[in-house]
């Protein structure tokens, strides 16, 4: 089962319940499989979003259909060091901090810390030591926001 087709099954589930898929990942282990779905909103997403939409997809025959029915279901929010699973959806974390990974060795390294300065549809411009460099997205086997914790602690609406 692709991705995409499992998209396609949870994706009304998950607007139903007024929240948008941010990412999926399909984990093979050695007894079952496990479908990690993580969802977040305009408004954001709490413990009980998660908790409904597991129970409204644990109702979805097409889930057993294509994964059968011994695979474990996680819900969750990115949480606040989210991993990116599109280049588009670091177009609202410019100026913001990431770590990433690369699948191939550039320029002797594949791990990578720096501030996102730009992203267009393919590639991103990150700031590392004061050096500016352009990746493809596609290029990535990991990118996640490095949180910046002393800023959000200051931010006086911060889990309020």
């Amino acid at each position: 089962m692709r991705k995409d087709e499992i998209e396609k099954i949870i994706d009304p589930v998950i607007k139903r319940n007024n929240c948008f898929i941010w990412g999926t990942e399909i984990l093979r282990g050695k007894k079952n499989i496990t479908l990690r779905i993580y969802i977040d909103s305009n408004n954001g997403v709490d413990i009980e979003d998660c908790e409904i939409i597991s129970k409204d997809l644990n109702y979805e025959p097409m889930l057993d259909l294509n994964l059968g029915e011994d695979y474990t279901l996680e819900i969750s929010t990115p949480g606040i060091d989210r991993k990116f699973f599109d280049i588009n959806q670091l177009k609202d974390y410019i100026g913001e901090e990431l770590t990433f990974k690369t699948r191939e060795l550039y320029e002797g390294k594949r791990n990578f810390t720096g501030i996102l300065k730009k992203c267009t549809k393919d590639n991103f411009e990150v700031k590392i030591h004061k050096k500016h460099s352009i990746f493809n997205f596609t290029d990535l086997d990991m990118c996640r926001l490095k949180p910046n914790y002393k800023k959000i602690l200051e931010d006086k609406n911060y889990a309020k």
